[in-house]
């Protein structure tokens, strides 16, 4: 079967559709959680946070990332990508028995080392084991561009999940109970049913393909762990240096760089499939191209974002974390230079050379650690955004060299690369004087604001353009 190249406004179009739905789905995320931190009790919502986190860590051991390989692997099974998925979902869910297995051998110890009770095990693994199937069956929709369906499938998992569990908290009497059950019974329906069209569309197994993608993704499981921390230790370590109270403060600012991190998200799930296509295809030329525009517009938005963060830390944690404000414009910098290596990590994806990923991750999160270790005692825990920013610099830096090492020197302009990443960095400092000029700052936004809407206005034609382009896979 000839391939069809997939021209660029696709990816764009993808990436419009993405961000947008994104945004609005955790927009209902952001209004309910106060409510349930006011209806828990704090002993209640402090259990929930660490079933949450471990969850989180869990979901790393028992899909092992299978689901991601998808996208590299649609470059060699294209026309079996279903049977691929199919095959990555039937050993995600091997590895989920198994793991289940010695977690009822061991219920009692991992219980007390866990801090859980025993009796949500089996919620927590009816979740790892079915979500799978949602994962995989919106990988192979964003495989082939079926942006459409990613979306409404995103969603209606987010907000039937924040429904239920607004419904159950109201009605159940126990509210840890109902906080969990309400946040994960829906996304186990969605994924059965997930599950069964994946199987049904996949049709068999095929044991190769079990070599194909460890071989891609269990590299990933430490690069996972360590991104886990990288993201996790500031406040750990706050908590056991600074106190609790401070890791609040610290803990609203992260929320503000969350949203920046949802952008990156959506951005890299239009481009990443698009980008490898066209490196497949040799089209070095097109990905150059279009790689400038790419980083110039989400290095705006991230102007803009950091002129209003102000008013984004006072609309999400309230008056009394203000302080928190001046952690925010590390961080959101240190999403920048996050944004930037996830465009090098692409080439080691397509490359298949993943213990790469693992071992640069895992160095950003050792240099975290340590700055965190010296820094914090002596500067507070304002010093953890600024050691957050460094780990994010040593991670951009490593994909950067690497990906150099393996031939591809010009496949980014380097100019507009290190010119937006000096450029962020340069402004830093200015932006955290701006915060003591309201009245400037207010200006300087409202011109940011019509320059982006003139933009916009001199590129309506290709705006309307892309919307109306259509792919074949849609």
């Amino acid at each position: 079967m000839k391939k069809t190249k997939v021209p660029a406004a696709v990816a764009i179009k993808s990436g419009m559709w993405y961000t947008v739905s994104n945004f609005a789905f955790r927009v209902v995320t952001f209004i309910i959680t106060p409510i349930f931190a006011r209806v828990l009790s704090k002993e209640e919502y402090g259990e929930y946070n660490n079933i949450t986190s471990w969850i989180a860590i869990l979901f790393i051991f028992t899909s092992c990332d299978l689901y991601t390989s998808i996208i590299r692997a649609k470059l060699d099974y294209e026309d079996d990508l279903e049977r691929y998925g199919f095959s990555m979902l039937t050993m995600g869910s091997i590895i989920t028995i198994g793991l289940f297995i010695l977690t009822m051998i061991f219920k009692s110890a991992l219980s007390n080392f866990m801090q859980i009770h025993e009796n949500y095990f089996f919620i927590m693994y009816l979740y790892l084991f079915f979500v799978q199937g949602y994962y995989v069956y919106i990988t192979i929709e964003r495989a082939r561009y079926r942006y459409k369906v990613f979306s409404i499938l995103t969603g209606v998992a987010i907000v039937s999940s924040c429904l239920f569990s607004l419904l159950l908290v109201v009605l159940m009497q126990d509210k840890l109970d109902a906080r969990v059950y309400g946040q994960y019974i829906p996304y186990i329906f969605i994924g059965m049913v997930l599950y069964i069209l994946a199987a049904k569309k996949g049709k068999r197994i095929y044991l190769p393909y079990f070599k194909y993608g460890l071989m891609l993704s269990l590299p990933l499981v430490p690069h996972l762990l360590s991104m886990t921390i990288l993201s996790s230790s500031d406040r750990i370590m706050i908590t056991k240096m600074e106190g609790a109270e401070y890791t609040a403060v610290y803990s609203v600012a992260c929320i503000v760089a969350n949203i920046v991190s949802i952008l990156i998200d959506s951005m890299n799930k239009a481009w990443a499939p698009w980008f490898l296509d066209s490196l497949k295809a040799k089209d070095l030329k097109s990905i150059t191209k279009i790689s400038i525009p790419y980083f110039k517009v989400f290095v705006g938005l991230i102007i803009g974002i950091l002129l209003a963060v102000p008013e984004l830390v006072l609309i999400l944690g309230g008056s009394k974390y203000t302080e928190g404000i001046y952690a925010v414009p590390p961080l959101i910098v240190g999403c920048v230079f996050q944004f930037a290596y996830t465009m090098y990590v692409q080439v080691e994806f397509y490359e298949k050379r993943m213990k790469m990923v693992a071992i640069a991750t895992s160095a950003a999160a050792l240099v975290n650690i340590a700055f965190n270790y010296f820094l914090i005692p002596r500067f507070g825990y304002m010093a953890a955004s600024y050691t957050t920013l460094i780990g994010y610099m040593v991670l951009f830096f490593m994909h950067y060299v690497t990906v150099r090492g393996l031939g591809y020197k010009r496949i980014f302009e380097r100019r507009v690369i290190f010119g937006g990443l000096t450029g962020v960095l340069m402004i830093l400092p200015a932006i955290l004087l701006l915060y003591h000029m309201c009245i400037v700052r207010y200006a300087i936004f409202t011109v940011y604001v019509l320059g982006v809407l003139f933009a916009l206005y001199q590129r309506r034609d290709k705006i309307r353009r892309f919307t109306k382009m259509k792919y074949k896979s849609e």
